[in-house]
Parts: structure tokens; C-alpha cells; sequence
């Protein structure tokens, strides 16, 4: 007995496992400082964002895996989600500079032999996140184009 298999379940299987993977880097930042809401934020906030993502990431990783309706809202969900969290990171420059200073923190010397500055990687990670912002949106539409995936049972 064969099954034919729906278009788009390589896509879906294999973001499926990369999602789950994310949500297992989230975990093991748990401590992480992360840039939030305008300021820098560790301790208690900085975990209850690491594990929302984790929760989030692993769920939407089983939809995709299970190619389940809710997985296919789920996409949607998590783009709209994902998107405000990079306009917030965006729009919160000096939340977002102090970050990266303290990230390179004991390093300034080696990075000023090479150019770099906190400028250009304040650039850099704006830039990063319009991108992966934009690959979001893309396989929010690839989702929908494919939706028929997606099955009602269960």
C-alpha cells in the first residue's frame, strides 16, 4: 500500500524539526539578556521570553510535523507574533545598542583592529531582522499556498 504524499511535506517536515530545534535553543538561553520593550532585560523577563518562544516554536515544529489545521493558524500566529517582536527590537535603537555593547564587552580593542563598531552592528542586526522578518512573511504565504497540507484530523 502506497501513500502519496502532499505537496509541501518535505518543506513543512524539515521546518518542522528546525522549529523544534529552535525551541531547544531558546531553552538553553533561558538566562539570556534579551532587548525588550526599550530596555535591556535578564532575570525573570528574559527567561518568560525564552520560553514563550520555546513553547511557541515547539508547537508550532509538532503542527508543521503533524500537519495539523491548528498548526496551519499557527504559522500566521507566530509570523504576527515574530514580526512585532523585531518591530519592538527596531524600533527600541538604544535598548538595542546597549545590548550589543554589552555583548562585546572586553572585546572592543580586538573589534576596533578589525573596523567594526557598534554602529555597524547595531546596522547589521536591523538589517537581520527585516530579513528574517521577510523570510517569515514568505513562508506565512507558502503556507497558505500549500494549505491543503494541512489536515482536519486531529
Amino acid at each position: 500500500m502506497t501513500t502519496e504524499r502532499k505537496k509541501g511535506h518535505f518543506t513543512f517536515r524539515s521546518a518542522g524539526i528546525l522549529l523544534m530545534a529552535s525551541a531547544a535553543l531558546e531553552l538553553l538561553s533561558v538566562s539570556s539578556e534579551v532587548p525588550l520593550f526599550g530596555e535591556v532585560r535578564g532575570g525573570i523577563g528574559a527567561g518568560i521570553y525564552h520560553v514563550f518562544y520555546a513553547v511557541l516554536f515547539l508547537a508550532l515544529g509538532l503542527g508543521l510535523w503533524k500537519a495539523r489545521t491548528w498548526g496551519y493558524a499557527l504559522v500566521f500566529v507566530t509570523t504576527a507574533i515574530y514580526t512585532l517582536d523585531k518591530l519592538q527590537l527596531v524600533l527600541g535603537r538604544q535598548a538595542l545598542e546597549a545590548f550589543i555593547k554589552s555583548q562585546f564587552a572586553g572585546y572592543e580593542s580586538q573589534l576596533q583592529s578589525q573596523g567594526i563598531d557598534a554602529a555597524l552592528v547595531t546596522q547589521a542586526v536591523v538589517l537581520m531582522a527585516v530579513v528574517v522578518v521577510l523570510c517569515w512573511w514568505g513562508f506565512a504565504l507558502y503556507t497558505r499556498w500549500r494549505r491543503d497540507y494541512f489536515t482536519d484530523n486531529g
